[in-house]
């Protein structure tokens, strides 16, 4: 048998003028992309700035104009938040609870405007007689979140079999807790 002779270091070989030259000429090719890659890309990077630009500005006109109040606006804003928090803030839950508790009395309540502003309730309702709408009225009298209750009306369902009294109750609302 005979012996194989496995070499894996080759000696070097001396790079010759043909070598540097593929060198060079590589390098060469190498610049000549980079620099048409850089100028192909610039004009594109200029007109995507300018989309960009474009696109701000047209952002820019979308956006509200922040409007620039005198001290009079202000303060007349200033009032109707004012108003507007103290409407929230009335005790409407006390409101409509003193009516649900009172739905077992022989009156019916048709119509009933609060105004929150003006802090007065106006109360349309039906009574099957004089005598219970009497007592319901002295009961809003009663109610502790109601002053100046007043009846302005009250007139008989003629037309009705039964014959029951529509009346008409203002009051003023206290804010009361």
């Amino acid at each position: 048998m005979r012996s194989i002779h496995l070499d894996f270091v080759e000696a070097r070989r001396a790079v010759g003028a043909a070598g540097w030259a593929m060198l060079l000429l590589g390098c060469a090719a190498m610049a000549g992309v980079v620099a048409e890659d850089i100028l192909d890309w610039q004009p594109r990077l200029d007109a995507r700035e300018e989309q960009l630009h474009a696109l701000q500005a047209a952002t820019e006109a979308r956006r509200p104009a922040i409007a620039k109040l005198d001290d009079k606006q202000l303060a007349s804003e200033w009032a109707k938040a004012i108003t507007i928090s103290s409407a929230l803030n009335l005790p409407w839950e006390k409101l409509f609870a003193t009516f649900e508790a009172e739905a077992e009395r022989p009156v019916a309540v048709l119509a009933l405007e609060p105004d929150a502003v003006k802090r007065e309730l106006v109360l349309n309702g039906e009574a099957r007689n004089f005598e219970a709408m009497l007592g319901y009225y002295r009961m809003l009298q009663e109610e502790p979140i109601f002053s100046d209750v007043v009846l302005h009306t009250h007139q008989v369902n003629q037309q009705d079999r039964d014959k029951p009294i529509r009346f008409r109750v203002t009051a003023g609302w206290a804010a009361k807790s």
